[in-house]
């Protein structure tokens, strides 16, 4: 990934991060909409990252929508083969299934992170999946 489209998530993640802590939901909100703009703009495009959109399914409340974003997160981290994404995106679904109490789905979705991070170096990732797995 470019620096520049990098930089340019951080910073509307930090923006949206520092309105939630505000409590300012305008902000929040206008932050949300300027990261999926983002997104859209790159999707299908040399620029579409799985980060941008793991990022917005992240800020999604509507759990159902956060679902189909992640996929769309998923299939970008796949076709780019970025093992570290697939597997942290599969992690970022099991959460919200286990949100919805869903543990059997979130289960799934872990072991999923889990074989992802199979050949991956992120040894952080590894045991968050790890403990999520372990705390069933």
């Amino acid at each position: 990934m470019k620096a520049p489209l990098y930089n340019e998530i951080l910073d509307i993640c930090q923006q949206i991060a520092n309105a939630s802590a505000e409590g300012n939901d305008e902000a929040r909100n206008e932050s949300c909409k300027n990261l999926q703009k983002l997104c859209a703009t790159n999707q299908d495009s040399p620029k579409d990252h799985p980060l941008q959109w793991e990022a917005l399914g992240d800020f999604t409340e509507d759990g159902d929508m956060a679902m189909d974003i992640y996929e769309i997160a998923l299939a970008s981290a796949n076709k780019l083969g970025l093992a570290t994404f697939t597997a942290s995106i599969y992690l970022a679904m099991a959460q919200r299934q286990k949100e919805f109490e869903e543990m059997e789905t979130a289960i799934e979705y872990a072991k999923q992170a889990e074989v992802a991070s199979e050949s991956i170096d992120d040894e952080e990732l590894k045991a968050e999946i790890q403990v999520f797995l372990a705390d069933k």
